[in-house]
């Protein structure tokens, strides 16, 4: 249903865009106003809750409507890339779409009951003690931070909120259940709620809370009969909270107007009462309270589970080898997710000593699983989940189940390929796209569907790009509804034909062998608009038969023998949006690639073309060009005003690039190279760079050169304004002599850039002065700094850096000394230190990692040059120290200049 409903929303906005144009064409205008009908009705499907069934009726209506969407999407793209004459077949479409706009569903379900009967419906209660493996830690963990006084001058007064987030069926609300047991005896009253909808009747949750709070002992709370009205439930909340010390927890709360709601009710009393929440959502925990993150299961914890579900409790019963390889498989996939442990293990609890079956549960995950009861309990809180998202961000979820499973997924990619397929049309207040994207994966990323991985940076400082995983319990999901919707069709080695030739999305991941077998069931769908291949078959494909295709996807193909596959038939692509070579091991890039001019993206990176035809500059609505920074771009890109992305490009033989830059004022993200630079070239960069005040990712990487003075006076002295949305920053060089920064910016600051999250920047002075300005850059998440020089001791004080997650200080001479506060949210530091100028400057070797509650992961290098034996011993001890006594359990990494690498972790 969400299918139909984006497509016929990229269809309205086609048409409504050829109106613009070709205004006065009678039949457009009734088509499209037959289509905004359509479009209606089908967004009136897609809100139905997922407790009641679509008819019959209504899901064929959906599938028609479908496919009309699809058809005035190709006669648009017919009529501006062909000037087709606007004859019958426009006539026809209106008359279609009339007809869907008469016959649409009144009645558009059967089996009816409440929304509320499954929404509100919640996990029971832990009963067994499987259900608590690994949650002991957790447990302290959290009673720790409720009880903990964070330096509070009353802390046991205080109002204190925590919030447990984490992803379907980790044991969320089993831990709050735990927590509330264990803690319920301290306090005049508790109760225990669920809220569980995305819009959930409040006056209920308020009522089952007054009567809990009063131990259901009678029907009336403090002798006064509760209401049925929201606002007379709240002011008797508040009348009976006023001076009780309460506990309370708010279960599977999805919304933060809901929170709004209950906060308001709940009085912030100094009687030392706890409010404990339970989310999928990140965004909703920020909102609520301190957000505690419920990690997966441990892999020892996950086969204690696995195995105390199969074999019982008390059963000592050690797997063989081959049962012990397929159970390790079975339990990778489930990355640790309680529930997913628990449902397979339920599946082979009677299949003892059967390894087929064993093997049939391990190869069948992430696909076709038996439906059992477990199962589908499994599938519950996940379909739950899906169902909560907003309509229109659903067909974006379901995109991903193109990827094969465990596939890491480029944020920017997958972003780029749902604008092709026209996902999402119109941005709000001058928003693009892209941002538009953003917002969506984001929303994806909070509420836990899909599972945004760490960032990592490469040696020469080179930031890696977002990307995403999806985890096998969602992969189960969205494959069955993509395939329930005709939405993509996945070629292994099974022939597969797809069920429907409309709007159909081929992901090829079999051998050669496969995809010849297939070719006649399948490649000749005419109607086929996505083609991502992951396997080797490539040579097989004739791309030329996809006559209407927005996306083509080849990404780490190998095309080195395949080269012809597009110098033949690139050109004839003509509605192609996405072209995805990245990897491809190709050298040119056929001059054909200028007749794709509704092509938006082309993504080049890692391949060998040592040179852009100068056909590129006709695609007049290019927003993304990536390419190699090897690439020679000749004269012309200031053509391509439509670019919102270009990197890695490189001043290296392309001298004019620079200059022409200014022109595109469109950009968003500018990834460069200064090869060599010289005073010229960088006084053009910087005249080009005023003009671009879109810009929100810059990154400048300086390669040799004798220049750098102008840009360095730019970039440090304050006489350029930053873009107002600029959020990642670097600014790097090959080696301390192209370091283009001596000092830090002093633009730098939280008013000047307040959205910045990442910054990249090698300087050959760190001051306490600018930890202090980047310290309190508001959302600032990455920080990496390498400084070759620094003369005092820096102090990261309370309530600096309050988002950041990661934190590296490279090449300087002394560490960090954090105070309690700081980096409330740091996961992951790396610093390192000079034992001699340590000890010179009288500074001892706490550096304050204790006062890091959420520290993941700590290296810390020693340099013990000109230092004694005695005085190293000293510092790898005090490091150490802090290593075993971290409440967090940090995994620490400890180099030792000098001296064989020394690792260990806290329970060495």
């Amino acid at each position: 249903m969400e299918t139909a409903m984006a497509v016929s929303g990229s269809a309205l906005s086609r048409l409504g865009g050829l109106l613009d144009v070709k205004e006065g064409v009678v039949e457009l205008e009734l088509l499209r106003a037959e289509l905004t009908a359509v479009h209606a009705a089908l967004r009136d499907l897609a809100d139905v809750p997922p407790a009641q069934k679509l008819d019959e009726h209504a899901k064929a209506w959906a599938g028609h409507a479908r496919d009309l969407a699809y058809d005035v999407e190709d006669a648009v793209d017919a009529l501006v890339a062909r000037h087709a004459p606007e004859g019958s077949f426009l006539k026809e479409l209106r008359e279609r779409a009339a007809d869907l706009s008469r016959s649409r569903p009144t009645a558009a379900v059967d089996a009816r009951r409440p929304a509320s009967a499954v929404d509100a419906a919640t996990p029971p209660p832990y009963n067994e003690a499987t259900e608590i493996v690994g949650l002991g830690a957790a447990r302290d963990d959290v009673i720790k931070k409720l009880c903990d006084d964070d330096g509070d001058e009353q802390p046991k007064q205080r109002l204190k909120t925590i919030s447990i987030v984490g992803t379907a069926g980790l044991g969320k609300t089993t831990l709050a259940k735990i927590v509330y047991d264990t803690l319920r005896p301290r306090f005049d009253c508790a109760a225990f709620v669920s809220v569980s909808v995305k819009n959930p009747d409040m006056a209920m949750v308020f009522k089952r809370m007054l009567r809990q709070l009063d131990d259901d002992k009678h029907a009336s709370v403090g002798g006064e009969e509760p209401s049925d009205d929201e606002a007379q439930l709240v002011d008797q909340l508040r009348k009976f909270l006023r001076d009780r010390r309460y506990l309370i927890v708010i279960d599977d709360l999805w919304d933060k107007p809901s929170w709004e709601i209950i906060k308001h009710a709940l009085v912030e009393n100094y009687c030392g009462s706890r409010i404990i929440t339970t989310t999928q959502d990140f965004s909703v925990a920020d909102q609520a309270g301190m957000p505690y993150e419920l990690k997966s299961l441990s892999a020892d914890n996950s086969k204690i589970l696995f195995l105390q579900r199969i074999f019982g409790h008390d059963n000592k019963i050690c797997l063989d080898d081959e049962f012990a390889e397929v159970a390790d498989k079975i339990l990778k996939k489930c990355d640790g997710i309680p529930i997913a442990i628990l449902a397979l293990a339920s599946l082979l609890a009677g299949k003892i000593g059967d390894k087929k079956e064993w093997y049939k549960v391990r190869d069948s995950i992430g696909s076709t699983l038996e439906n059992s009861s477990d199962v589908k309990n499994m599938r519950m809180p996940i379909s739950l989940g899906y169902y909560r998202l907003p309509a229109n961000i659903r067909p974006c979820l379901l995109y991903l189940s193109i990827f094969p499973e465990d596939y890491e997924v480029r944020r920017d990619r997958l972003i780029w390929r749902w604008i092709a397929e026209g996902f999402f049309q119109d941005g709000n207040d001058g928003e693009s796209l892209f941002e538009l994207g953003e917002s969506y994966f984001n929303e994806l990323v909070g509420r836990n569907m899909v599972k945004l991985l760490d960032i990592d940076y490469s040696e020469d400082g080179i930031r890696e790009e977002y990307c995403c995983r999806v985890h096998f319990l969602v992969v189960d999901l969205i494959s069955s509804l993509s395939s329930e919707e005709n939405f993509v069709t996945i070629l292994n080695d099974e022939l597969q034909k797809c069920p429907s030739n409309k709007g159909c999305r081929l992901s090829i991941r079999g051998n050669k062998a496969s995809v010849d077998t297939t070719n006649q069931a399948t490649m000749s769908m005419l109607q086929a608009r996505s083609l991502s291949v992951f396997s080797s078959a490539i040579g097989s494909i004739n791309i030329s038969q996809f006559r209407v295709i927005r996306v083509l996807d080849l990404e780490g193909c190998d095309l080195s023998e395949s080269h012809r596959l597009l110098d033949k038939h690139l050109g004839s692509l003509i509605h192609l949006r996405y072209l995805g070579l990245r990897d491809t091991r190709i050298t040119e890039l056929p001059e054909e690639v200028g007749k794709l001019q509704f092509l938006q993206t082309l993504d080049l990176a890692g391949t060998r073309v040592k040179e852009l035809p100068e056909t590129v500059f006709h695609l007049g609505k290019l927003m993304c060009l990536r390419v190699e920074f090897q690439t020679r771009i000749p004269s012309g890109i200031r053509k391509l005003v439509s670019l919102e992305e270009l990197s890695d490009i490189s001043t290296r033989d392309s001298r004019d690039l620079v200059n022409e830059l200014r022109n595109l004022t469109k950009l968003r993200v500018l990834k460069i190279t200064l090869w060599q630079p010289t005073q010229s070239t960088e006084e053009a960069l910087v005249e080009s760079l005023q003009n671009l005040h879109r810009l929100q990712d810059l990154h400048i990487y300086a390669a040799g050169g004798s220049g750098h003075k102008r840009l360095l006076d730019l970039l440090q002295d304050g006489s350029w304004t930053p873009p107002p949305r600029l959020r990642s920053f670097s600014a790097e060089g090959t080696y301390i002599s192209c370091s283009p920064l001596r000092l830090l910016p002093v633009w730098i600051t939280a008013s000047a850039v307040p959205l910045l999250s990442v910054l990249l920047i090698q300087v050959r002075e760190l001051r306490q002065v600018d930890i202090d300005a980047l310290g309190k850059l508001p959302v600032l998440q990455t920080l990496r700094v390498e400084a070759y020089e620094m003369k005092e001791k820096i102090v990261i004080s309370r309530g600096a850096f309050p988002c950041l997650k990661e934190c590296r200080f490279r090449n300087s001479d002394l560490g960090p000394v954090i105070q309690r506060g700081a980096m409330p949210r740091l996961r992951i530091i790396e610093f390192c230190f000079g034992v001699r100028q340590t000890k010179d400057l009288g500074n001892g070797f706490n550096f304050g990692l204790s006062n890091l509650g959420w520290l993941e992961e700590a290296t810390v290098y020693i340099n013990c040059k000109e230092a004694t034996e005695p005085e190293a011993e000293e510092a790898e001890v005090a490091v150490r120290q802090a290593a075993d006594t971290h409440p967090n359990h940090a995994h620490f990494d400890m180099n030792t200049y000098g001296e064989e690498l020394m690792r260990f972790d806290d329970d060495d």
